[in-house]
């Protein structure tokens, strides 16, 4: 019998190890390691669901600026003429937040996807989006906080293998100048309005599919959108753009963005329109981003 009994005693043990040890697996999510996300501390990340062109089943992250206006990567949109696009808020995992549709995108005129200068792009979605705990704007300034600490957040790959992750996950980064970028990228010409993050610590870096992605501070205030790197040289430096170099211009399209959908809506149902609509779009703070 106490033989027995020691027997159900070192099961029950490994059992409550096997457990916990599940748990831990459970909450260790991946950017190339990295955390597991809140998608309370992350209420403005949003997954991005693509087929553009040849482009099938692709995907990038963006980020929230206001109830129609979501921030990418121009790179995401490059080619994508038809395309079928839809975009996912509220929620950790890829499919299970908000879906909506993405109208139409406007990318940087000037983007130039060899140099990669300019790689910035706005979303307009069909259906407003309704803020909570789990769906908030990301706040954009022309002269943020100059903080070197960041943390980047995308449902990209898992590993540099192409292992494919379900669930958000975020990892700090350093934030260096582009003279910093340049040499980490091979001595590398880096545009006029790109930095570089990287992970110094072995805890996490992004990865494809992550691309479009926000780099914030200060918990809510982004300074970058994941645009690429250099993998002869490095995986866990990656370049940004860098989101207050281009604050006019998001500024400028969105307004542009929002008010030609709103007046071809307004035509299309045979209401006359002009520029009272964007200036009540503007009153409720739809194309404020402070």
């Amino acid at each position: 019998m106490r033989a027995k009994k020691k027997l159900v005693i070192l099961f029950s043990n490994i059992l409550f190890q096997l457990i916990n040890a599940r748990k831990r697996s459970e909450m260790t999510g991946f950017i190339v390691d990295g955390f597991l996300s809140d998608i309370e501390s992350f209420p403005f990340a949003v997954y991005i669901s693509k087929s553009c062109n040849l482009y099938r089943n692709s995907s990038c992250g963006a980020s929230i600026l206001n109830q129609v206006i979501l921030l990418t990567a121009a790179h995401c949109f490059k080619n994508c003429d038809p395309f079928t696009v839809n975009a996912y808020a509220g929620s950790i995992r890829k499919h299970q937040g908000f879906k909506n549709k993405v109208l139409s995108f406007k990318k940087h005129e000037h983007y130039n996807q060899v140099s990669h200068m300019n790689d910035i792009a706005l979303l307009r979605l069909e259906t407003e989006l309704v803020f909570g705990r789990a769906v908030k704007r990301i706040i954009l300034m022309k002269h943020p906080p100059n903080n070197t600490k960041a943390v980047v957040a995308g449902w990209g790959w898992i590993d540099s293998k192409g292992t494919r992750g379900d669930v958000l996950k975020h990892a700090p980064q350093l934030v260096l100048d582009r003279e910093q970028c340049a040499s980490r990228l091979g001595n590398t010409e880096v545009p006029e309005g790109m930095i570089c993050g990287e992970d110094t610590d072995n805890v996490g870096y992004p990865e494809k599919g992550d691309s479009g992605g926000p780099l914030v501070v200060n918990k809510n205030i982004q300074i970058g959108i994941v645009s690429f790197k250099r993998r002869r040289y490095t995986n866990s430096t990656i370049a940004y753009t860098y989101v207050p170099y281009f604050y006019d211009w998001i500024v400028k399209n969105a307004r542009k963005l929002y008010c030609k959908y709103e007046s071809e809506t307004l035509d299309m149902q045979g209401f006359s329109t002009d520029v009272s609509h964007c200036d009540l779009a503007t009153r409720r703070g739809y194309l404020k981003f402070r």
